[in-house]
């Protein structure tokens, strides 16, 4: 009896010593599109991922305005500003200088303009409608300016230069060129500027800055140029 305890207990020993190890971890399989790939981390990062037929590469835009580059007209606009649909910053006044950078950027349309995008006081048109022999609103906004000017500073002397589009023929547009000219003067007049100081000068349709095929350029050439000079 004694003989078959001590042999149960060996067996016992024998088997506790024997127990079978644990199971070695099973690599994890996983299917990413179509391919697969090992991986024995708990924990996969965003680079272990990827979409079959798509690529990481954004479109190349490095001015951040949403116009892609080979498109963007102006791919230098300064992040934030707000682009047209070729890219650019918007110049609402046409006068060149971008609304971002003008400090002016309701002046006249097309008005002479300094680098900060402000009329030149010293030298700006003044428009009219098509066979209207009044100027614009606008127009006499930059004639008052003008008048302030020119009542501060009394050593300046005006020239003002009728022109016309090239509807008509040459002799009316001249003729129709001096007599805006003249009205002009006679509102400087009006407003205190004595004649002394003023001249009317006629050019009818002989120097266009625009095209005159286009109603716009039309526009722009029935214009009176007026210098401020000492």
């Amino acid at each position: 009896m004694k003989c078959l305890s001590l042999l149960g207990i060996t067996l016992l020993l024998a088997a506790g010593c024997s127990s079978a190890p644990k199971d070695a971890p099973t690599p994890k399989r996983e299917q990413v599109g179509t391919s697969s790939k090992v991986s024995f981390s708990t924990q996969e990062s965003a680079s272990d991922f990827s979409v079959p037929g798509y690529s990481a590469v954004s479109i190349a835009d490095r001015d951040h305005d949403g116009i892609e580059d080979s498109r963007d007209q102006c791919p230098d606009t300064p992040a934030g500003v707000e682009a047209d649909a070729n890219g650019c910053a918007f110049d609402r006044d046409k006068d060149g200088v971008k609304d971002y950078e003008d400090e002016c950027p309701d002046s006249m349309p097309r008005a002479k303009v300094k680098a900060n995008g402000c009329a030149d006081i010293v030298a700006f048109n003044l428009y009219y409608a098509s066979r209207v022999n009044e100027i614009t609103p606008k127009s006499m906004l930059a004639l008052d300016k003008a008048v302030g000017f020119l009542s501060e500073h009394p050593e300046y002397k005006v020239k003002i230069i009728g022109h016309t589009d090239n509807v008509g023929d040459d002799d009316y547009n001249m003729k129709l060129s001096k007599e805006r000219a003249e009205d002009v003067l006679k509102l400087f007049n009006r407003k205190g500027i004595s004649f002394n100081r003023l001249e009317a000068i006629a050019k009818g349709e002989t120097e266009p800055i625009a095209d005159n095929a286009t109603d716009e350029g039309r526009e722009l050439n029935r214009r009176i140029e007026v210098e401020l000079y000492q």
